[in-house]
């Protein structure tokens, strides 16, 4: 056989390509018939046909309009006839009711063979065309038998063919009606497959004979994308994808005119609009969707090209102009503020462009005076804040506007040489602080004066979106400056920034005087709203002053004073939403403690409570307490704990409580030096006994409507109590242990101090606990009180016979040994007497370990060391002691129940 069978063998398969659709053509023309008397078999089975049976008259008036009552004569009174039984008539089967009630017909669900037939072969037959296509094309290649000219253009006449027979079909099968949503179009698979083939021939004829330069393919390219989406207006939404993913892979496939970046700048945003034009004229969110993700992609890929940056920041700001125009302006543009509720798919697309705008930001740093990135970034922040003003539901972008400004400043390049290490993310100097400032003072009013314009005119938000414009013209502000602050000093003394952030207290209490004025005119939630909300940026403003002036960088304070002003401003005004901004800025402070939880540098004073440690952990622990009791609900019914919100702004206030008295314990004993290493026996047992007092205290103002908080911090607490105890009191500062020298009197001393007092504040605790705390918690702290009562009379008697020095190493007198078994029967005895009068099992169980204890001591040590008289008194002490203990429980404890009275003779 020759290549001729060949041939003719291919030009068969491509006709019978061609003829198929023309076929199913033919098959399918009574299509529009076949629906149209679908649509009307549809209707004669909705109504009722009347049966083959008579219909009988009604027996009642037929329902008709009712009519205005006239006045009749009353009838004269007649005796009432009986009528014949008769069986009730049924209604006739066939007969139509007055009105018949609508009912929706649901279409069945497609079989199989409606599947196969409709959908999967249309489907398959037009993947099967575009292959066919392709496999031809290559045939023609391997066999050499045509030339390059004559594949390209046989490949270009196959692809308009394909595209000239889906616009026949549609006009002979639908003409102008639009794409069935169900069923696949066959018009649109075949003109899909000739899109296909014009890509496919352009590419060939650049790629692979060079035909065609990189502009001429770029051109071609890019033209077919663009008229497949144009096309997809009649063919459907399927067409316009592959349109877009052609258009959007051009650059790819032949490149974007050489190393410039500016075609790709220019031509991507004309991309990304023309679908975004398309999906918006139709309602295809979906082909939106596509184009934000194309364009999100090519900013983020263009970063890494090599080219202007300017270029990429121009691109960038394009793309997020256009996607906030048509998922965040455009749906809520015209929508009358009482109904302008927050879109969520809005925010969700404002916060996906800010995000992919601070990534571009961050992979293009600024070369030169940088005026091209400060530009963009002002832009990108700018532009979220302008889609909420113009169209109230997308009122998020306040938020996220001051978000981004956050970010921007936090990813705005170092200094070539940083004065000091990055800390969280954040390097310290830069090259430009000039434009830097310019930077965020322009967002901040920017953000703050499109919010409060809108909050201003629209008196009517709902509550929600009036939230959202009054945190992002609050909370904008106070971030650049912060920011900025630390970007530029580093955390040192600023009186300038100090200065800048009394203004911006002053400029907060204008807005607040505007809010007030107009709620007085016209009243509404949304004023009240923005009137606490910037008043209590004002009261934040002056915290962040005093901070730059005189705290030398720590915000704890700044957060702390503005926690309390807010809740102050909640209660006063009953603005609930504010409630959740204490809880937020006290989640901040919480996790710059769990960062680091020295909230204090170097230059402590070595003064006793009053030092840097006040301002440090003392100040904001006082005012997150008082914001809890602000933000205190009024209305909360008794037995009902408190919200979170209060709970949050309890936790932090202990918390910080809890560090403040560690710290000032560990400052006085350390000479004002918290890192010195090594600690003390006093030092272990002050921090045992704050641990004590805090749950004891804790415990008091516990009850049935406390707040969870306050009982798991009792707990914690007296927890924390056992644990220091135990490896502190009892191991790593026992002097027994260590043999460090212990200072005093032989009452007064560091021994007795660190292990009396905890352990009478232990018993306090297991006393107030009962009926309060659990079993187990109320027996936990009576041990941990008698095991410190044990170790501070043991420690006291090894005191008064040694001296400082306790170690055990050391040579251990008759007397001392003798004075041990004394001390542990007496405190035996006096655990016994608590247990009777307090009729506590617990403490008479204590009892007898303690005696118990005594007496083996007395068997085992005493008979072989201790002689003379000292053993005898042992051993008569002990006898004395156990046999009145055996009389006290005999005629106290177990006394026999008396008996009963003898009867008279």
């Amino acid at each position: 056989m020759d290549d001729s069978f060949f041939l003719s063998a291919a030009l068969i398969v491509l006709a019978l390509a061609l003829s198929g659709p023309a076929g199913l053509l033919l098959a399918l023309r009574q299509r529009h018939h076949i629906r149209v008397l679908e649509r009307r078999l549809a209707l004669v089975e909705a109504r009722p046909v009347a049966g083959s049976g008579p219909i009988t008259a009604p027996m009642t008036t037929p329902i008709l309009a009712p009519e205005p009552a006239r006045p009749e004569p009353a009838p004269a009174a007649v005796p009432p006839v009986p009528s014949p039984a008769l069986p009730p008539v049924p209604p006739p089967r066939g007969a139509v009711p007055a009105v018949a009630p609508e009912r929706p017909i649901s279409a069945p669900a497609p079989s199989i063979e409606e599947r196969f037939g409709t959908r999967w072969t249309v489907w398959v037959g037009g993947l099967a065309l575009a292959f066919g296509a392709v496999l031809l094309v290559r045939y023609s290649a391997e066999r050499g038998l045509f030339g390059p000219g004559v594949r390209i253009a046989g490949a270009l006449a196959l692809a308009l063919s394909l595209v000239g027979l889906g616009e026949f079909l549609r006009r002979r099968l639908r003409g102008s009606e639009p794409v069935p949503p169900i069923r696949p179009d066959v018009p649109a698979m075949v003109t899909a497959a000739g899109t296909v083939g014009l890509f496919g021939a352009v590419y060939a004829a650049h790629a692979l004979y060079g035909f065609i330069g990189p502009g001429l393919a770029f051109a071609g390219l890019a033209a077919t994308g663009l008229a497949a989406m144009v096309a997809a207006l009649l063919h459907g939404p399927a067409l316009a994808g592959i349109g877009l993913v052609g258009a959007l892979a051009t650059p790819l496939l032949v490149g974007g005119g050489g190393t410039s970046l500016w075609p790709l700048a220019l031509y991507l945003p004309v991309v990304a609009g023309s679908a975004y034009a398309f999906a918006w004229l139709k309602g295809w969110r979906a082909l939106a969707v596509a184009g934000g993700l194309g364009a999100a992609a090519w900013a983020l890929f263009l970063t890494i090209l090599p080219g202007e940056n300017v270029a990429v920041q121009v691109h960038l700001v394009l793309q997020q102009a256009l996607a906030i125009l048509v998922f965040a302006v455009l749906p809520g543009r015209g929508v009358p503020d009482a109904e302008a509720r927050l879109d969520r798919f809005a925010a969700l697309a404002l916060a996906a462009a800010a995000g992919v705008a601070l990534a571009v930001l961050g992979l293009t740093p600024h070369a030169g005076s940088g005026l091209a990135w400060a530009a963009a970034a002002l832009a990108a922040i700018v532009l979220p804040a302008l889609a909420g003003f113009v169209a109230a539901p997308a009122a998020a972008g306040g938020a996220v506007a001051a978000l981004t400004l956050a970010g921007a400043l936090v990813l705005w390049p170092e200094a070539a040489e940083p004065a000091s290490a990055p800390f969280f993310f954040l390097w310290y100097g830069t090259d430009h602080p000039g434009l830097l400032l310019a930077l965020a003072a322009a967002g901040s009013l920017a953000v703050a004066g499109l919010g409060t314009l809108r909050l201003l005119g629209g008196s009517r938000l709902p509550y929600a979106t009036a939230l959202a414009f009054a945190a992002g013209a609050a909370v904008a502000p106070l971030a650049a400056l912060a920011l900025a602050y630390l970007r530029i000093t580093g955390g040192a003394v600023a009186p300038d920034f100090a200065a800048a952030a009394g203004g911006l207290a002053a400029g907060f209490c204008g807005l607040a005087v505007l809010c007030r004025r107009q709620g007085d005119a016209t009243p509404s939630p949304a004023l009240t709203l923005g009137f606490g909300a910037f008043a209590a940026a004002s009261v934040a403003s002056l915290c962040l002053g005093l901070v730059f002036a005189l705290a030398g960088g720590s915000l704890t304070p700044a957060l702390a004073g503005a926690a309390l002003a807010t809740g102050l401003i909640a209660r006063r005004l009953d603005i609930p939403a504010l409630r959740w901004c204490v809880a937020g800025l006290a989640v901040i402070v919480a996790a710059r403690l769990a960062w680091d939880p020295a909230l204090i540098r170097g230059g402590l004073s070595d003064r006793l409570i009053l030092n840097g440690l006040v301002t440090a952990y003392g100040l904001p622990a006082l005012c997150f307490g008082l914001a809890a009791w602000a933000i205190r609900r009024p209305d909360r019914r008794p037995g009902h704990s408190a919200d979170i919100p209060e709970q949050v702004a309890q936790a932090l206030s202990l918390l910080l409580s809890g560090l403040f008295v560690f710290l000032e314990i560990r400052h006085a004993l350390h000479g004002g030096t918290l890192a010195d290493p090594g600690t003390s026996v006093l030092e272990q047992g002050l921090t045992t006994l704050t641990s004590l007092g805090f749950s004891l205290v804790l415990v008091r103002f516990s009850g049935p409507s406390a707040s969870p908080v306050i009982r798991f911090a009792g707990l914690a607490f007296a927890c924390l109590a056992l644990f220091q105890g135990a490896l502190g009191l009892g191991l790593a500062a026992n002097p027994l242990l260590t043999d460090e020298p212990v200072t005093g009197g032989l009452i007064l001393n560091d021994a007795v101090l660190a292990y009396a007092l905890p352990a009478a504040a232990a018993f306090a605790l297991a006393r107030a606990a009962r009926g309060v705390r659990p079993v187990w918690f109320v027996r936990m702290a009576g041990g941990l009180g008698l095991a410190l009562s044990f170790l501070a009379l043991c420690l006291a008697v090894r005191h008064g016979f040694q001296g400082e020095r306790l170690g055990l190493d050391r040579e251990t007198g008759q007397a001392e040994w003798y004075a041990y078994s004394a001390v542990w029967l007496g405190l035996g005895l006096v655990a016994l007497g608590y247990g009777i009068l307090r009729g506590s099992a617990t403490a008479r169980l204590a009892s007898a370990v303690l005696v118990g204890l005594a007496t083996l001591k007395v068997f085992l040590f005493d008979l072989s060391g201790l002689e003379g008289p000292l053993r005898a008194l042992s051993f008569l002490g002990l006898g004395g002691c156990l046999i009145g203990i055996g009389l006290v429980y005999q005629r106290l404890v177990f006394a026999p129940p008396p008996r009963p009275a003898a009867p008279d003779a």
